[in-house]
């Protein structure tokens, strides 16, 4: 009875032996074998690569462009050449004689005026200008009235023997509100035409001041009347220049 269960704790013992040794010497075995064969793969002498033919192609070069195309020949003048005029050398006696010769037309009489311009109309004034106006006045001015004084309808400035137009009629120029608000205050400065009757015709302005200060004072102008300005005692026409002034009370 001890004998066989000390055969049977041998046997168990051979067969956890073989289980637990067996896939280590396999391993072993695999290992050797892989460095063997790794070894093998070191010592061989690397295979040189084939080498490669390489060929070059050369393309013709393109050929070269067109010549220009030569000029068209320039186009021949015809030179017309005069027929020589042929000049009889005795005289020649007419075909037909007519029966009347005819009269030589009478020459305009000279209606001019003495001391006239050469070019001038009927009704000039002697010393005018060609181009000048029927009925003017000698020493007048372009765009002037026919019969009117020398200088009128010339606009002048009040220099030298000009006197200077006189206020009349001044009339107030209103305060805007919005101005009023924002408490502006000035002066606008304006350039006028005072014409021979006193009136104010043209505005322009010089200096100006916001918040339609300027438009009032443009409008109060134009309502002003002027004793108008004079040169040798009698009224002209003159460049002015007032001044409108804004002041808060």
């Amino acid at each position: 009875m001890f004998e066989q269960a000390l055969l049977a704790t041998q046997r168990h013992t051979r067969s956890r032996f073989r289980a637990f040794f067996i896939p280590i010497a396999i391993g072993i075995h695999a290992v050797v074998l892989a460095g063997v064969v790794i070894g093998q793969y070191w010592n061989v002498d690397p295979v040189p690569e084939p080498a490669i033919q390489v060929s070059f192609l050369s393309a013709l070069p393109p050929p070269p462009p067109a010549p220009p195309a030569a000029p068209p020949p320039p186009k021949k003048q015809t030179v017309v050449q005069d027929k020589p005029v042929e000049v009889p050398l005795e005289p020649v006696q007419p075909i037909e004689i007519p029966e009347e010769i005819p009269e030589a037309p009478d020459q305009p009489e000279d209606t001019g005026v003495s001391g006239g311009v050469p070019g001038g109309v009927p009704g000039g004034v002697p010393g005018g200008v060609p181009g000048g106006v029927p009925g003017g006045v000698p020493g007048g001015v372009p765009g002037g009235v026919p019969g009117g004084l020398p200088g009128e309808g010339e606009i002048l400035r009040v220099v030298g023997d000009v006197k200077k137009p006189e206020v009349v009629n001044r009339v107030q120029p209103a305060y805007t509100e919005i101005a009023r608000r924002a408490r502006i205050q000035g002066v606008v400065i304006v350039e006028t035409i005072i014409n021979t009757q006193g009136q104010v015709t043209d505005v322009r302005v010089l200096k100006s001041l916001p918040m339609g200060l300027t438009e009032a004072a443009i409008e109060a102008v134009k309502q002003w009347k002027f004793k108008p300005a004079t040169l040798d005692n009698r009224p002209v026409s003159v460049y002015f220049t007032l001044t409108v002034n804004f002041q808060l009370q």
